[in-house]
């Protein structure tokens, strides 16, 4: 059998026999692992021009690790004692990872008591949110109580609740069978208020003074129809309301005598219930 020979040996540019078997490449040396810029890439990309198998190639590498596990494990073995005593080295480990256990403990209190404290922060936070909007719907209940004040104040103004009616609420109709005309007595001083609303056909046959101040009272009604009747204002408001119904009933009774046509009458009776109610 014919000795083998190596591609790149000093005999490669002489003449080959054509009957000898085909060259094998030359091992691979371990020095080329050693290089600090190793690149695998770079290295496989390099055996390009090696005939030889992908089969053999992974062979070969094995049995080089093989061989560098053999001698790594030669090398503890040898110098067995050696690693033995590295242990002995390593005094005061236990102290240092004590000391670094107590160092997260208290790292891991401090953390719990800023998580305390932004709870107890939010905790406040929500509180004042609430107590927030508490005041903000009491802000609002205020606005809406000096709302119904204004409107009763403006309407004992217009109905001279205060002046001719407070010591007599049926003076309307004392005064109808005295034979003043009711319709006179509203529209003495209606000219100073717009009366561009009731100008329709369509529209209920009311003295125009009476019809704002009927309009106005319903207004109010429903204000305070919107608070609870038991609030401490509503009550205490309950006779000033009371008042102005009987004036605003008292005009209607004389205005729905005096109507001579029984549909307007029957509106007029609606419109007299609506503010009874």
């Amino acid at each position: 059998m014919s000795s083998r020979f190596y591609f790149g040996g000093s005999d490669s540019g002489s003449e080959v026999d054509e009957d000898a078997p085909l060259p094998f490449p030359k091992p691979i040396d371990r020095s080329a692992f050693l290089a600090p810029d190793f690149d695998p890439t770079t290295f496989l990309s390099g055996l390009s021009h090696r005939f030889q198998t992908l089969e053999d190639l992974q062979a070969e590498l094995r049995e080089l690790s093989h061989s560098l596990n053999k001698e790594l494990v030669d090398l503890v073995n040898d110098n067995y004692q050696e690693f033995l005593s590295l242990g002995s080295t390593l005094s005061g480990g236990g102290e240092k990872i004590e000391d670094i256990r107590v160092g997260l403990l208290g790292f891991q209190r401090d953390i719990k008591a800023v998580r305390d404290k932004v709870d107890e922060r939010r905790n406040e936070v929500i509180e004042l949110l609430k107590e927030k909007r508490a005041l903000k719907q009491q802000v609002a209940v205020g606005r809406a109580l000096l709302e119904i004040a204004e409107r009763l104040d403006q309407l004992e103004e217009k109905l001279n609740i205060s002046n001719e009616r407070a010591t007599n609420p049926q003076e309307g109709k004392v005064q109808a069978e005295e034979g003043l005309q009711f319709g006179e007595q509203w529209m003495d001083t209606a000219g100073d208020e717009s009366d561009d609303e009731y100008d329709s056909e369509e529209d209920l046959e009311l003295p125009p003074r009476l019809r704002r101040r009927i309009e106005d009272y319903l207004i109010l009604k429903h204000l305070v129809g919107r608070h609870s009747p038991h609030h401490p204002f509503i009550l205490a408001q309950e006779a000033r309301v009371r008042k102005i119904q009987e004036v605003l009933l008292s005009d209607l009774d004389i205005a729905i005598k005096q109507e001579p046509e029984v549909k307007t009458k029957q509106q007029m009776l609606q419109v007299r219930a609506a503010v009874e109610n």
